[in-house]
């Protein structure tokens, strides 16, 4: 993989959209390319699992000659380390988001991102920036003074080991005041909340033969954990067959992921089975969410032709342990039917996406 700090992809790529509410988990999503007549999604089958997401594409071009194009794969934003969690840093400075999935981020591939093209493995480029909300692109600086571990993994630093965070880690005081005379933390010569957001694009030069091209790309989700329990008829009372859904990053549930009908009926059968005071004496479960960009679609030529979604049970990234689904939910334009124990899927025809995907998967035990 060749690694850039900087390369101008302005003229070349579509911006990508970005989770911008109060999500918990990590929005990535598909492929983007500069807006084109020559080149159809003629299908996308998409496969959401906790532990991966598997994209295959049949892309067509009916020009009767080769288009190249550059094509990119935009990441989430790098999340910053808060008492809360790991939250993302908006492009005016604020956070947004907390209780990430995301294990110390190493590599700029963080997702584990692997792409093919008519079977044969693509070699990516990386752009990687560190933006202030001033607009300012720093990473060549944080890389000077910090290496990688300062670019990817920004965390609460502190110098004085008597403030004892169990965020915080310790960079020095020479970072330390580097990094307070660039103005990407806030604080003081004690500590600081770094003020960047880490942003990375894996992108390649792609060319589509006249007919149809199969790209097929996977990664490694990064999931948001929620904390939900039904309400009762008085605040505060927990009652499985009453009032409505709250989590940890919600206080409307049902509202947020469209849970109603049988879903909810779902929801609250698997409640009432698996929570009990013993098991969880706050009565609260705990759930996953999984999010996926699906507007980027929009940049290829019409809408896609077929588009089939799956989503399904997996093993929970950065670990042994194996959530089993028993429900999901989510506000879509699709309609999803179960089509064996813990599988879903939808296929529509002429799509064009008219919202990203963003599911809470309710754990069956």
């Amino acid at each position: 993989m060749k690694t850039a700090f900087l390369i101008a992809l302005g003229c070349c790529l579509a911006t990508p959209a970005r989770a911008n509410d109060s999500a918990s988990e990590l929005g990535a999503g598909g492929l983007v390319l500069t807006k084109t007549n020559a080149i159809s999604m003629q299908r996308e089958d998409l496969t959401l699992a906790p532990d991966q997401v598997t994209v295959r594409y049949e892309m067509r071009n009916d020009t009767g000659k080769p288009v190249t194009l550059r094509v990119a794969f935009p990441m989430p934003d790098v999340p910053v380390e808060t008492p809360a969690g790991k939250a993302v840093r908006g492009p005016d400075g604020q956070e947004t988001g907390h209780n990430v999935n995301l294990p110390d981020v190493a590599d700029p591939n963080y997702l584990g991102f692997y792409v093919t093209a008519d079977g044969q493995s693509v070699t990516t480029e990386t752009e990687i920036r560190a933006d202030l909300p001033d607009g300012r692109n720093i990473v060549k600086d944080l890389y000077r003074i910090g290496g990688w571990r300062l670019v990817l993994q920004p965390g609460f630093y502190e110098t004085d080991p008597t403030m004892k965070r169990i965020d915080g880690g310790d960079v020095g005081p020479t970072i330390h005041q580097e990094l307070l005379k660039l103005h990407a933390i806030a604080g003081d010569d004690k500590a600081g909340m770094p003020l960047w957001a880490t942003r990375i694009t894996l992108h390649w030069m792609q060319t589509f033969k006249p007919g149809v091209t199969i790209v097929e790309h996977r990664y490694h989700p990064v999931l948001g954990a929620q904390l939900v329990a039904p309400t009762g008829k008085d605040p505060g009372d927990i009652d499985p067959d009453h009032g409505k859904w709250i989590g940890s990053g919600s206080a409307d549930l049902g509202k947020d992921f469209c849970i109603a009908g049988e879903t909810d009926k779902a929801f609250r059968d698997i409640y009432r089975r698996i929570v009990t005071p013993a098991a969880h004496p706050d009565r609260y479960i705990g759930t996953a969410t999984l999010s996926y960009i699906l507007r980027t679609a929009r940049n290829w030529a019409g809408p896609i032709g077929t588009f089939h979604l799956t989503v399904k049970s997996g093993a929970m990234p950065h670990g042994p342990e194996t959530m089993n689904v028993g429900a999901i939910a989510l506000c879509s334009d699709l309609t999803l039917r179960e089509t064996a124990p813990a599988q879903w899927e939808a296929t529509a025809t002429n799509y064009v996406p008219s919202q990203d995907l963003r599911i809470l998967l309710f754990p069956n035990e």
